[in-house]
């Protein structure tokens, strides 16, 4: 399995919701990854689709995110949804078909090899996110780091998330915030843009951590 080096995450948040009715934002991620070996399997990324909120909330509640992901991860164990629906177990039922639901929230991307480099891949995409419940201003999304099917390497590997979020938003320091796989804590460090009315999160950290932002836009959204 490759090992991260460092995976620098940069990921813009487009405030499109105050013009667009408050149907969605737009997030645009752009990764660089430096590893201790080629990375050869293909990654399936979010396709950029609007998916129905309803889905998104069958996807938290078994514990997945909109993220990349190897095919194989989200195809394992899915074969036999049908056997698990006509046994009665709605609890493995509901597991595959998240899965699956994830699946075609996803599309083919290759990892793109830095030219002059070892070892070193930029991987880009985009997609939407809607607000935490019908009529609200407020948006949350996760990143998990690093990328299915890779570690942290032993020795100083590590890895980075700047989060640029919309103008006039303001961050919700209660819920934004990194977990560690020991389930601890790790606190965002929040900087002012005052010139362009943004604000910038940073994460750093050593050890595959989840990272949730959330933001509430703070003047009423255009029509």
């Amino acid at each position: 399995m490759p090992n991260i080096k460092l995976q620098d995450v940069v990921i813009f948040v487009n405030g499109t919701s105050r013009y667009n009715q408050n149907a969605f934002d737009t997030v645009l991620v752009k990764t660089l990854l430096v590893t201790d070996e080629p990375i050869t399997e293909e990654y399936y990324v979010p396709n950029g689709v609007t998916a129905n909120p309803e889905i998104l909330k069958i996807l938290k509640l078994e514990g997945l995110e909109v993220t990349p992901f190897k095919a194989s991860t989200l195809l394992q164990g899915t074969e036999d949804i049908q056997q698990q629906a006509l046994n009665g177990n709605p609890s493995e039922t509901l597991n595959d078909a998240a899965k699956l639901l994830l699946l075609s929230l996803l599309k083919k991307s290759q990892l793109v090899p830095v030219p002059g480099s070892t070892n070193t891949y930029e991987l880009t995409y985009e997609y939407k996110i809607f607000p935490e419940q019908q009529g609200s201003n407020s948006y949350s999304f996760e990143i998990r780091v690093p990328f299915d099917g890779l570690g942290i390497h032993p020795q100083g590997g590590r890895v980075e998330v700047t989060v640029v979020l919309p103008r006039m938003t303001e961050l919700d320091t209660q819920v934004t915030k990194g977990i560690d796989q020991q389930g601890v804590e790790i606190t965002e460090v929040p900087y002012q843009a005052p010139n362009v009315n943004r604000q910038i999160v940073t994460f750093a950290y050593q050890i595959d951590p989840l990272f949730t932002i959330r933001y509430t836009h703070q003047q009423p959204l255009l029509a």
